[in-house]
């Protein structure tokens, strides 16, 4: 079973990512914080994370370059979910590494179809 991280500091956002996870048989671990995922992502090396950008304390960019800079975790597969759709936006998320980016709102076959390819690649 592939295990997903779920980053995210809106709790509705949150639950309904998890319940679409649920729904489709992936394991998952979730957090609300940057700081916390990293210290997850580390410790678990999950197959991909899902990782919102705006949070308070340590965002989506900061958690991304510490989880990049961690050996065993640098090879995990993170995309983006946010609002921010802009084309610099989104140059600005490719730049700093993420591998894909979701933008909300999202439908689940979005979310799903995301997921499927992502770790399709991996």
């Amino acid at each position: 079973m592939k295990t997903i991280l779920v980053v995210e500091d809106n709790a509705l956002n949150r639950e309904l990512l998890e319940a679409i996870l649920d729904a489709n048989n992936y394991g998952r671990l979730s957090v609300d914080n940057g700081a916390s995922a990293v210290e997850l992502a580390i410790s678990n090396l999950p197959d991909l994370i899902l990782m919102d950008i705006h949070m308070i304390g340590v965002d989506g960019y900061a958690a991304l370059a510490m989880i990049r800079a961690n050996e065993a975790a640098a090879k995990i597969p993170v995309i983006a979910i946010t609002g921010n759709a802009t084309p610099d936006d989104r140059q600005r998320m490719v730049a700093a590494g993420f591998d894909d980016i979701i933008i909300k709102p999202y439908t689940i076959d979005t979310v799903l179809d995301m997921i499927s390819s992502t770790l399709g690649k991996s």
